[in-house]
């Protein structure tokens, strides 16, 4: 009997144990692995490569010649044909030595140069074009002052002329960088123009202390019949400046005018300079043996000085060798080891 009575209660707590079960598991988490922090190693390669500066090409370049010409070349200068010998000089001084293939009768220095075929003398005249065309050059360096004649007549015969002026120092430091560029040896050339600077400078350093007052002046005896000198606006004259002398001419109106000899004893010089050579070579006496000059103090006191005649008269690399020399002569005292 009391079987009966108790099987309902023991169904109701049955159900109600189930039920708490039930519940109890939907509420209790699952117990999960303990996370572990996530490393994120630095990567090996730039997620995003930072762009380098790209290197400009150096060719094909336009240069802008000494007649104002601009003058595409297409790649560094391997044949070139230099038509005066200050050409040649920088030529062989930035490196580009091995690249030149010919030059004229007067291209003397260095040595090498001297060996190299020769297409004429200096003069537009004296040129042989059809030597210049069979030799094939990529590039022909001619002088702005009295070969533009060429240019057209070479450039129909689709060679590359760059006509070089040099009235004046910037003119030639400016000459130097162009033939480095074309020619493929723009640093050599850049170093080249900063140790000459260097070199003008260190002169400068010692004669700073000299006024302007106090510089001899200095006549510049470029050729004697007819008698000629240099003007302001040339290299010649800024020689003579830059090694601490004064232009005895340095009011010309032209850049190499004939003067007359009372005109250089009127102006009494205190140095008489110029090139050891006209042609032939000179001595000190030839240049103080004019007429009335036996009174002028460059005489009277003996400074006349020759100097090497290709240093002097081309507008190359060693106008620098000239600016020392000159300064030597003017400030010995400055100047002795």
């Amino acid at each position: 009997m009391w079987r009966k009575r108790i099987f309902p209660i023991l169904i109701v707590i049955l159900l109600v144990l189930t039920t708490y079960l039930l519940v109890a598991k939907k509420q209790t988490p699952v117990p999960t692995a303990t996370p572990v922090p996530t490393v994120v190693s630095a990567p090996t390669e730039p997620l995003a490569a930072i762009a380098e500066p790209t290197a400009v090409p150096e060719f094909p370049l336009t240069v802008t010649d000494g007649t104002g010409r601009d003058v595409e070349i297409k790649a560094a200068a391997q044949r070139v044909i230099s038509l005066s010998p200050s050409n040649t000089e920088i030529l062989f001084a930035v490196g580009a030595g091995d690249a030149t293939v010919a030059n004229t009768d007067y291209c003397d220095y260095p040595e090498k140069a001297a060996t190299l075929p020769k297409v004429g003398g200096f003069s537009a005249d004296s040129i042989s074009i059809e030597t210049i065309v069979s030799l094939k050059p990529d590039l022909v360096l001619a002088d702005a002052g009295g070969q533009t004649s060429l240019i057209e007549v070479l450039e129909k015969a689709n060679i590359p002329v760059i006509a070089l002026k040099a009235g004046s120092f910037d003119d030639v430091y400016a000459n130097i960088e162009m033939v480095g560029k074309v020619t493929g040896h723009k640093e050599e050339a850049t170093k080249l123009v900063e140790s000459m600077k260097a070199r003008v400078a260190a002169v400068q350093e010692k004669i700073k202390d000299v006024a302007e007052s106090d510089r001899p002046t200095v006549f510049w005896e470029v050729w004697d019949e007819p008698l000629m000198t240099a003007g302001p606006n040339t290299f010649i004259s800024q020689m003579i400046t830059q090694g601490g002398g004064v232009n005895l001419f340095a009011d010309a109106a032209e850049d190499y005018p004939s003067v007359s000899s009372e005109e250089v004893i009127k102006r009494n010089p205190d140095f008489i300079m110029g090139p050891d050579s006209m042609g032939e070579k000179l001595t000190t006496d030839q240049l103080a043996s004019q007429p009335g000059w036996d009174k002028v103090n460059a005489v009277v006191n003996n400074h006349i000085v020759l100097l090497d005649g290709n240093m002097s008269s081309r507008p190359g690399p060693r106008i620098v060798d000239m600016v020392e020399t000159i300064a030597k002569a003017l400030y010995p005292e400055f100047f002795a080891k």
